[in-house]
């Protein structure tokens, strides 16, 4: 597996400046003239491309840390500091200070490393970088765009988040509307597809491992569309504006022509997909959700209750792969702070274990959900028992009794074909059954409808014209 780091590449550039004869000459990395630019293209674009990989890589855990307590789906018990729990769980308002308003400077910290990349491409120039070249750069560039704002706004919201950056950093710029969000990513996914669709051959700089498959023009356009599926299907189950109401067809239809040209294939490898990748190399990230790295991390205790049986009476596969039992229930020593659970991930069992961006198994799940709502119940049905039977082991079923039987059904087989990647919360929200969710110590839990925006971004703000609705 080909590894890389952007601090590994930015100390041999360090290294290689140190021995320069003419070491009072440093050249401005951060904003590189045109004949710096012509002199050495490649190396820059690509050090600025894995820079947007590296960032996101780092921001998926966190993200699936946050909204895997918020969809009961795992808890943190870092045993010397409760609040790793407590400020996730404690309600009825969470603290804007505390970690659960997290998942924010990461994300855009990101679209500026973005922006930046995007205003490099347009620096290189034609002699060097062709008309291809800049049209495949900026069209991952937009992919990636869309893929760091789906996961701020399907976190905020009805509080809506920023969508624009500014040349200038110190400018704020205002938030806009949920609906005004979801649409501003699926038009950011629609221009880096004319941008794929011209991008020739070849990107202009090499994608890490977890595209493996996906990392030319054209076939990172089956990656954009996918993404594009996904973010449409949330636009059809919440109704936001131009899709026709709530599960209405509209946006579902163009959920199906999406993933027409995804890499899904129900044929294929259901683990098939785009993926962040980790290593324990010098300098590298690791995955911090790894049993290898931590024992901080359990699985609520609704996980076995519920995990659906096979014909014999044992547990569904997924359950078998993903779930295993500890000695002893973990918990917080002190009462009333914790809710003890004997169950534990083996999902990333190793400080290199991958983490799904989006995979074959969640896109068919998603044309189910498609096909249900567009009036295909038979082709919904069809899809349900492809995971079931393949990916779960279990007996397929004849047919749904109601839309709500669908639903219940969908969201059982979304919650084990892709437990603990970020997905649990966003379901039981866009489909408005978070009161499914359990609460298990009443007096003190509450179901998360929304993460706030956090206390140093309404302070930055306080002074400015657009303060924010979460401020």
């Amino acid at each position: 597996m080909r590894q890389w780091t952007c601090r590994g590449l930015a100390l041999s550039c360090l290294i290689l400046a140190g021995c320069n004869g003419d070491r009072l000459t440093v050249p401005n990395f951060a904003n590189p003239t045109p004949d710096a630019l012509a002199e050495e293209p490649t190396s820059d674009v690509q050090f600025r491309a894995n820079g947007i990989l590296d960032r996101s890589r780092r921001n998926a855990t966190s993200w699936i840390n946050a909204s895997g307590m918020f969809g009961r789906e795992s808890f943190n018990y870092f045993l010397s500091d409760s609040r790793v729990t407590t400020q996730y769980l404690d309600g009825p308002v969470l603290d804007p200070g505390s970690g659960a308003a997290g998942g924010w400077n990461g994300p855009y910290t990101t679209l500026r490393t973005i922006f930046d990349f995007l205003a490099v491409i347009d620096s290189v120039p034609e002699t060097v970088f062709g008309t291809e070249q800049k049209a495949a750069a900026r069209g991952f560039a937009h992919t990636m765009e869309a893929l760091e704002l789906s996961y701020l706004i399907s976190s905020r919201d009805s509080l809506g988040i920023p969508v624009e950056i500014s040349a200038d950093p110190r400018v704020i710029t205002p938030f806009v509307s949920r609906d005004s969000a979801y649409n501003y990513i699926i038009g950011r996914l629609e221009l880096a597809k004319t941008e794929l669709q011209a991008g020739g051959a070849a990107f202009p700089f090499e994608l890490h491992s977890g595209y493996s498959g996906l990392n030319t023009p054209a076939s990172f356009l089956m990656f954009n569309r996918a993404l594009t599926a996904r973010i449409n299907a949330y636009r059809a189950s919440l109704g936001i504006e131009g899709c026709g109401g709530p599960l209405s067809s509209t946006c579902y239809q163009t959920v199906l022509d999406n993933l027409a040209e995804s890499f899904l294939d129900t044929g294929g490898p259901l683990d098939a997909g785009a993926y962040w990748v980790y290593s324990i190399s010098a300098n590298d990230v690791t995955n911090s959700l790894s049993q290898q790295l931590t024992a901080n991390y359990v699985a609520h205790p609704s996980i076995g209750p519920d995990a659906p049986l096979r014909a014999d009476g044992s547990f569904d596969l997924r359950y078998q792969t993903k779930i295993r039992r500890l000695p002893t229930p973990r918990g917080f020593p002190t009462p009333g702070l914790s809710i003890p659970t004997d169950y534990a991930f083996d999902l990333y069992p190793t400080a290199s274990s991958p983490i799904p961006i989006i995979k074959n198994e969640g896109l068919i799940l998603l044309r189910a959900e498609a096909r249900y709502f567009t009036g295909d119940h038979a082709g919904a049905l069809a899809d349900i028992n492809t995971i079931r039977v393949n990916s779960g082991g279990l007996e397929p079923i004849a047919g749904f009794a109601s839309q709500d039987a669908f639903i219940t059904e969908l969201l059982l087989q979304r919650r084990y074909s892709l437990l603990w990647e970020g997905h649990r919360w966003v379901d039981t929200r866009r489909f408005d059954r978070l009161d499914t969710l359990p609460i298990d110590i009443p007096e003190r839990q509450f179901v998360t409808t929304r993460q706030p925006v956090p206390t140093s971004e309404c302070l930055s703000r306080a002074e400015s014209e657009y303060p924010g609705p979460g401020c």
